[in-house]
């Protein structure tokens, strides 16, 4: 499903961002852009990937180097820690944007992978949300000055996360994707908070499916 609607997303996501991409706001940040450092490897095409852990309790992050094993996608974290991931564009967009994926990271990267080709940095911290998440927001932003409204990607379980941060956050992100994406009910009720701040929802569901309730968290 993910896979059919890549290109679309990416040019929703890109369609959304380009017009912030060019106010002073987006040039401040691009003059405040800090390069990315640490454990490098190579993620889909050959882009730059970063791993860190964070701790749970300080929400301090230190680079991570990762098993080879995992190959393109991510392990469990130790206990107290979180995993963070970030991949590089070879040119970051004017305004330095980026994609926050919400769950199950290297599931279907297509769109990952077009939107990088795009100029967009990929982000992902294990679930759940909560305070980590953030602070992981707040790293992004304030220390390496990506843009402060990222655009939302999940399915499934990524729809809970997503729904859960964003309702909370209403203007901290530019737009939503989710694919067959579960809801809480406090998070539904909610939904204006994201239609007061213009946040674009693009929502894809499979036909035949009367519901989706929340899966167990999952990287």
């Amino acid at each position: 499903m993910k896979s059919k609607f890549a290109g679309s997303v990416a040019l929703l996501v890109t369609g959304i961002l380009s017009p912030a991409l060019w106010n002073a706001t987006a040039a401040e940040a691009a003059n405040s852009y800090v390069p990315f450092d640490g454990e490098k490897t190579t993620w889909h095409d050959g882009f730059d990937r970063y791993d860190y852990l964070m701790d749970e309790t300080t929400f301090a992050i230190a680079p991570f180097k990762r098993p080879e094993s995992e190959k393109f996608a991510v392990g469990n974290p130790p206990k107290g820690q979180r995993r963070c991931i970030i991949v590089a564009p070879k040119q970051a967009a004017r305004g330095n944007p980026w994609s926050w994926q919400g769950c199950y990271w290297d599931h279907e990267p297509q769109t990952e992978v077009e939107l990088l080709r795009r100029g967009f940095h990929i982000a992902f911290i294990t679930p759940d949300p909560g305070k980590q998440w953030d602070a992981f927001y707040a790293w992004l932003t304030e220390k390496h000055g990506l843009a402060k409204k990222p655009a939302f990607v999940g399915m499934s379980k990524g729809g809970v996360n997503e729904y859960d941060w964003t309702t909370a956050n209403p203007d901290k992100v530019s737009c939503i994707y989710a694919d067959n994406p579960a809801i809480r009910p406090e998070a539904f009720v909610k939904l204006v908070e994201l239609a007061k701040n213009d946040v674009a929802l693009l929502n894809v569901r499979p036909p035949n499916r009367e519901r989706n309730t929340p899966t167990p968290s999952s990287p």
